[in-house]
């Protein structure tokens, strides 16, 4: 041990300096003094309060994010879809599809064709039997076993579904049904009359959609539509509008080239016909020229150069002829001509009386024959020429 004064060595025992006599201090064996233990202040009740908060509400967003993580699986997708579709639900079917946007394939438009369907299944029972994704995460596919009211055997279908590059609320898989072929058409081909407008439950079918033209007809082909039926409207360029329904079901393509008149229209056209066919008649009969009759047929415009030909034909191949009057007309068939006229087949049902061959008598009798009959239409329909009036008569 060495002196704290002189720095001479000394005995390890020793407590005096045997040099300088300097008292010598073992600093091992000082002991420390200890510092005094500061008392702990109590946590404030503010403290307490937010750290309550924040764990309430970390169990309470891990709560909803395994919920909402759950809502966002596939097969939970696949089971709201299902459902809805079995219950007809527009509604939410329209959330889960994936279609080409245009103006038909607006949820408004699902709805119109959808909402009067009537196959609406009575579900008994449902559940998911199985749920595969792919390897890479991309696409899904979940089975679904299920009874209905009117069949208890168990039957089972399968959703595809395809995981969409958009989140859902940013951090959830966003999956979409993929087998919606069972609902939509694409690249339907509706070919209609030349020069008509066509609409589709009241929307115009615009230009852009029109792939080619043909002598009588354009063709239309729209990128989607919702299977269903749909109210068509066709409007001629000589102002007649007509209408019709298609079934946009299993086929993709529909032919609309035949009009169907309305009830009013088609009443008007039989007595057109009726007063058209009697007054053509009656002037041959009397042996009238055509420039005696045109007036009957005259209307602003007018080409009647076909109907004086044929009525100079006709009046010229009567003979014997006394009376004649249509009791009924049938129209078979309409459709459009290339110069915009309807061009109409019609069931004509007659009575008429002419002389007898040699003898000095008369016959009446009935008959039906076959006429096709040309009309424009100008504020109604009007005659523009005609074919098969019948020229000869039984006078036996």
């Amino acid at each position: 041990m060495f002196c704290p004064e002189c720095g001479k060595k000394n005995l390890s025992e020793a407590k005096f300096c045997e040099h300088c006599g300097a008292k010598i201090v073992d600093d091992t064996k000082v002991i420390k003094e200890k510092k005094p233990k500061k008392d702990k202040k109590p946590m404030s009740k503010k403290n307490k309060i937010i750290i309550s908060i924040i764990i309430v509400l970390c169990v309470t967003l891990t709560i909803v994010g395994l919920i909402l993580s759950n809502n966002y699986k596939p097969s939970k997708v696949a089971l709201e879809y299902f459902t809805a579709l079995m219950e007809n639900d527009t509604d939410k079917l329209y959330d889960y599809i994936s279609v080409p946007e245009n103006e038909f394939t607006t949820k408004e438009m699902f709805k119109k064709v959808n909402d009067d369907n009537d196959d609406d299944d009575d579900l008994l029972n449902y559940k998911v039997t199985s749920e595969k994704i792919s390897n890479d995460g991309l696409t899904a596919e979940v089975e679904i076993s299920y009874t209905k009211e009117d069949d208890k055997t168990t039957s089972t279908k399968t959703i595809y579904l395809v995981k969409d590059k958009k989140n859902k609320l940013l951090i959830f898989d966003n999956w979409k049904i993929s087998n919606q072929s069972s609902m939509i058409n694409e690249d339907y081909t509706i070919t209609t009359i030349k020069d008509a407008t066509l609409k589709l439950e009241g929307i115009t079918v615009d230009e852009k959609y029109k792939e080619n033209s043909s002598y009588n007809y354009d063709t239309y082909v729209i990128p989607a539509l919702f299977k269903g039926t749909y109210d068509v409207t066709i409007s001629l360029k000589n102002g007649l509008t007509t209408k019709t329904t298609i079934n946009v079901n299993n086929s993709y393509s529909a032919n609309i080239n035949d009009l169907e008149l309305s009830d009013e229209d088609e009443d008007n056209l039989e007595n057109t016909i009726k007063d058209n066919i009697n007054t053509l008649y009656k002037a041959a009969i009397e042996k009238k020229t055509f420039d005696d009759v045109k007036t009957s047929f005259e209307y602003d415009d007018a080409d009647l150069s076909d109907l004086e030909s044929s009525y100079n034909s006709f009046s010229n191949s009567i003979n014997g002829l006394i009376e004649y009057n249509v009791d009924e007309v049938e129209i078979e068939d309409i459709s459009i001509n290339s110069d915009g006229y309807l061009y109409v087949q019609t069931k004509i049902s007659y009575k008429y009386t002419a002389e007898k061959y040699i003898q000095d008598e008369t016959v009446s009798k009935e008959d039906n024959d076959i006429a096709y009959l040309t009309f424009d239409y100008a504020d109604g329909f009007k005659l523009v020429d005609m074919l098969g009036l019948t020229t000869y008569f039984s006078r036996y």
